[in-house]
């Protein structure tokens, strides 16, 4: 009787595999996407300005869906002055930064613990 139990069983998950598969899959992602988002919208608690230098510039498409009237922008890598960490900032393309210039940026700590950097226009 148990021989047969197993056998059904088997038979039915083997059958089912794919869906059951897709659904894991498909859930992992929606689990991940709602992570950043809730990620990116905790409150800010604390405020920082600081110094960094550019070191690479990438361009960035305007994106219809995320960035509806931001236009054209570019993304900076800045390697902060106070600990030679390298943060990514966008900022925007009417204000182009070089490579090797000094930018003020702030840094944001939210509440449930992310630090996130805006660049401030000089």
């Amino acid at each position: 009787m148990a021989r047969a139990r197993l056998a059904l069983t088997l038979l039915i998950l083997r059958e089912n595999l794919r869906g059951i598969v897709t659904s894991l899959v498909v859930g992992v992602c929606i689990l991940a996407i709602g992570a950043l988002i809730a990620r990116r919208s905790s409150p800010i608690i604390d405020v920082e300005s600081t110094t960094g230098t550019v070191v690479n510039v990438l361009n960035v498409p305007p994106s219809p869906e995320a960035w509806i009237g931001r236009g054209f922008r570019y993304q900076y890598g800045i390697r902060l002055n106070e600990n030679d960490l390298l943060v990514f900032v966008y900022g925007n393309a009417a204000m182009p930064r070089a490579i090797g210039s000094e930018v003020a940026i702030e840094r944001r700590y939210r509440l449930n613990g992310t630090e996130t950097y805006q660049l401030l226009d000089e």
